[in-house]
C-alpha cells in the first residue's frame, strides 16, 4: 500500500538552499519537477515563480512519491483549516503549504495550460486505509472557462471508476454556481469543487472528526472508496508533467 504523508516533514518551511553550481538566473522553477532535475530531493515548502502569474508561490514539494517532482494543490489533514471560500479565494489559493491549503485553481491552469499533466489523488479513511488515484493527464482550463477540468487515463486503487467527472466538469463555490443541477451543489455540499450534477466526490467538504463522520453527505467524500456519506481523513492532490 502506497503510503500518504499527509504532514509535511518538520522543520521544513524555508525554501533550502539552491545548488551553488546553478547560475542565478537559473534558479527562478515553475514547479516541483524543475526543482528535482535541478538536484532538489528534499520534501518539503519551495518558492514557485509561474509564469503569468502575479507574485512568486510558496508550494509544498514531494520529491519521494512514485518519483518525486509533486507539486501539492490541496491537503486536508486535521480539520485546522475551512475550506468554505469564495471563487476569488479558491482562484488565488489559501491556506499554508506546509499544512492544509488549496494552492489555486489561477495557479493550476497555469500550470497544466503549459504542459501536458498528471494528477495523483491520495486518501486516508478513520480505519487507517490509504488509496490513490491517478490521471494520465489532467488541465485546468481558465478562469473565463470557470476552471473547467480534463482528465484522462484513469488508474489507481480509490475504485475501478473514476470519482472525479473527467471531461467538461466546471468548478463551483457557494457564489459562483456552475454545477449541472438545479439545486446549488457548492452550497449544498460544502466547499469549492467540480460538482457537475452533485457527483461522486467533494474533498473540500466540511471536516468531520472520527466517530463523527458517518452520514455526511457535505463531508469530504470520495464516492468508490468509502461511499456517498463517508468523511474521510485525510486527502492530498498532487500534480507532476506527465512522462516524468
Amino acid at each position: 500500500m502506497e503510503q500518504i504523508s499527509t504532514s509535511p516533514p518538520l522543520g521544513v518551511n524555508a525554501s533550502p538552499l539552491p545548488p551553488a553550481s546553478l547560475p542565478r538566473e537559473e534558479q527562478l522553477f515553475q514547479d516541483c519537477a524543475e526543482l528535482r532535475r535541478a538536484g532538489f530531493h528534499t520534501s518539503g515548502v519551495y518558492t514557485l515563480h509561474i509564469a503569468n502569474l502575479s507574485e512568486p508561490k510558496k508550494v509544498f514539494c514531494d520529491m519521494e512519491t512514485d518519483g518525486g517532482g509533486w507539486t501539492v494543490i490541496q491537503l486536508r489533514a486535521n480539520g485546522s483549516l475551512s475550506f468554505q471560500r469564495s471563487w476569488r479565494e479558491y482562484k488565488q489559493g489559501f491556506g499554508d503549504a506546509a499544512g492544509e491549503h488549496w494552492l489555486g485553481n489561477e495557479a493550476v491552469h497555469l500550470l497544466t495550460s503549459r504542459a501536458p499533466y498528471a494528477l495523483r489523488v491520495e486518501l486516508r479513511d478513520w480505519e487507517g486505509s490509504q488509496v490513490y488515484a491517478h490521471y494520465g493527464k489532467f488541465q485546468l482550463g481558465s478562469e473565463r472557462q470557470l476552471y473547467r477540468l480534463s482528465l484522462q487515463d484513469y488508474s489507481g486503487t480509490a475504485g475501478q471508476q473514476s470519482g472525479l467527472a473527467l471531461q467538461g466538469t466546471n468548478f463551483s463555490t457557494r457564489d459562483a454556481d456552475n454545477d449541472n443541477c438545479l439545486c446549488k451543489c457548492a452550497q449544498m455540499l460544502s466547499g469549492g469543487w467540480w460538482f457537475d450534477a452533485c457527483g461522486l466526490s467533494n474533498l473540500n467538504g466540511i471536516y468531520y472528526p472520527a466517530r463523527h463522520n458517518i452520514r455526511k453527505l457535505n463531508g469530504i467524500r470520495w464516492h468508490y472508496f468509502q461511499g456517498p456519506s463517508y468523511s474521510l481523513k485525510g486527502t492530498r492532490m498532487l500534480i507532476q508533467p506527465a512522462g516524468f
